[in-house]
């Protein structure tokens, strides 16, 4: 084993000793102390408080919430150790995002058992499927048993694509009802794909107050995007500023481009892309997974940093590495492929397999787009109808998404 590799796991056995120091000492503290303790945030004017103090990591104001965050948050999806969690609240993170059926729900049991003790430090998110009110009523209750609170600071619809899910009636009165029984704090929308009109359609419709969407260095980037710049289009860069202007508060998703592994320089090209990403003033967040304490250290690294001339040779090295493989998750070839393949979600799964590294969620992923969603036709295509903005060359990834994950 390496030096570097050596030391890495002394330092996770450090850190772990001391945890577990920490939790026996908590636990022989009594009843008094236990009674004084800081009981569980229960408004978002005492989460805008939680200010981090002078040379602790850079924040921002999560819209007309008043919610101050971390600029580097934590995405749980993949995260299967709790002391990772925990240590990223040690080291600066306050916001963390979690859903209810990432790893058929054991995530979020996962984040519950990290944030025992801690939880008045952090603002936590997770999600719900717009389904009739009831069901997501119970699927809320279920989550707030998982993740061991008696309240989720932001509760998101899952997956939004267009206006009119948006407009949902149904998925209105039930987060309406929650926030009336004080189970939730602040209602808001997850986006993979139609991104834009569902920005517009929260910063016009009004009710939600935050949006997750993903975005990186290779969202507005490609010849389409610059056919579209050239006759006075903007993109999703502007379309993040101007909802972010109207109070809502923008979460930002799938940061590092899938995270791949690729050779680098003294500058890591995945804290370059958190750097470019935060470089867009709507932002007020974002939520890297983090799955060792060595991403986490890595991660933190990009917090308050700015993207210099060091910074842009990174992501354009890192850009021509991935240049052939990576979606830009814009969702502009949706529904162009006449044999009813899901180009964005193909795609989207063999992220997960050869950026994420994650076997598992990309199987869950690719598996449950079915038969008629899935790639099986790109097999015995002859010419592609689809055109990516990218020019990635859409019927070789697609057949390879449906060789590794069918």
């Amino acid at each position: 084993m390496s030096v570097a590799g050596r030391g890495k796991e002394r330092k996770e056995r450090q850190y772990r000793s001391e945890v577990v120091r920490r939790d026996v000492l908590k636990g022989l503290c009594c009843a008094a102390a236990a009674a004084a303790a800081a009981p569980v945030v229960r408004g978002a004017e005492v989460l805008a408080a939680l200010s981090p103090p002078a040379g602790e990591p850079e924040t921002r104001v999560l819209g007309a919430t008043g919610i101050r965050v971390a600029t580097v948050g934590m995405g749980t999806m993949i995260t299967r150790d709790s002391d990772v969690i925990r240590y990223a609240v040690d080291h600066g993170v306050n916001y963390v995002d979690t859903a209810d059926c990432y790893m058929g729900g054991e995530n979020e049991r996962i984040v519950g058992r990290a944030l025992e003790g801690i939880r008045d430090k952090v603002v936590l998110a997770s999600k719900v499927h717009i389904a009739p009110v009831d069901q997501m009523i119970a699927s809320v209750e279920n989550s707030l048993r998982s993740l061991k609170t008696d309240v989720i600071d932001i509760m998101q619809l899952h997956g939004i694509r267009s206006e009119g899910e948006v407009a949902d009636e149904r998925a209105r009165e039930a987060l309406q009802r929650l926030l009336d029984q004080g189970k939730i704090r602040v209602p808001g929308v997850t986006t993979h794909s139609g991104q834009e009109e569902v920005l517009s359609a929260v910063g016009k419709r009004g009710f939600y107050r935050t949006v997750l969407v993903a975005y990186n260095f290779r969202s507005d980037t490609g010849l389409k995007a610059a056919i579209r710049s050239a006759f006075g289009g903007e993109g999703l860069s502007a379309a993040i500023r101007d909802t972010a202007a109207k109070g809502i508060g923008i979460i930002a998703m799938k940061t590092q481009a899938g995270g791949y592994s690729v050779p680098q320089g003294s500058l890591s090209p995945h804290q370059a892309a958190l750097a470019w990403v935060l470089e867009n003033p709507g932002v007020a967040t974002t939520i890297p997974s983090m799955v060792s304490f060595s991403q986490v250290d890595e991660n933190m690294g990009a917090s308050g940093k700015r993207l210099g001339w060091g910074g842009r040779k990174a992501l354009a090295r890192y850009g021509r590495a991935i240049g052939d493989r990576h979606c830009g998750l814009c969702g502009g070839c949706a529904g162009s492929c006449p044999s009813g393949v899901d180009v964005p979600s193909v795609l989207r799964s063999l992220t997960y397999l050869e950026g994420y590294g994650r076997k598992d969620l990309a199987l869950g992923s690719y598996r449950g787009l079915g038969p008629d969603r899935g790639a099986l036709p790109c097999l015995s295509c002859g010419s592609c109808a689809v055109s990516c903005r990218l020019g990635l060359d859409v019927k070789r990834l697609a057949r390879r998404a449906h060789r590794h994950l069918a």
